[in-house]
């Protein structure tokens, strides 16, 4: 895994300064932070994503949650965290941050205090969880346009 690390620069898109991370594993990119503007008031961005592969995790997981709420996102030795529990701790991080919208940081919290050992797992432990967790995602969404 890599971990690009804090990226800061003018986002040509959007015309305002992008600050962010960036993981990867094995050249996909499983995780990236990206916050729009200053201050308090900077949010994600969420918005124009048509094909699932251009989505955050974030914006998957939310799908997800919405068709699927019951389906496991992220299953362990004694423990299981389904895509609507996810989705709620995530929104009540996104609350406790006092962040505008559920974002990957807010994601990334709800991970952490749900699963467990994850935070001690390092970086490989939470790349391949989100890696695992996107293909869950995924598969809940494919599901839903063959029905």
């Amino acid at each position: 895994m890599t971990w690009t690390g804090l990226l800061q620069g003018s986002d040509e898109l959007h015309g305002k300064n992008a600050f962010g991370a960036r993981f990867e594993r094995e050249g996909v990119v499983v995780l990236q932070l990206r916050r729009y503007g200053k201050g308090s008031s900077a949010r994600s961005d969420a918005r124009g994503s048509r094909n699932r592969e251009d989505r955050t995790l974030t914006q998957l997981v939310m799908a997800a949650a919405d068709i699927g709420r019951d389906r496991p996102a992220v299953v362990g030795q004694g423990y299981a965290v389904n895509f609507g529990e996810l989705k709620g701790r995530a929104q009540g991080a996104a609350i406790a941050m006092a962040s505008e919208a559920v974002d990957d940081s807010a994601l990334t919290v709800a991970l952490m205090t749900s699963v467990p050992g994850l935070a001690v797992s390092g970086p490989r432990g939470l790349a391949d969880t989100l890696a695992g967790i996107r293909i869950q995602a995924m598969m809940v969404l494919a599901e839903a346009e063959l029905v």
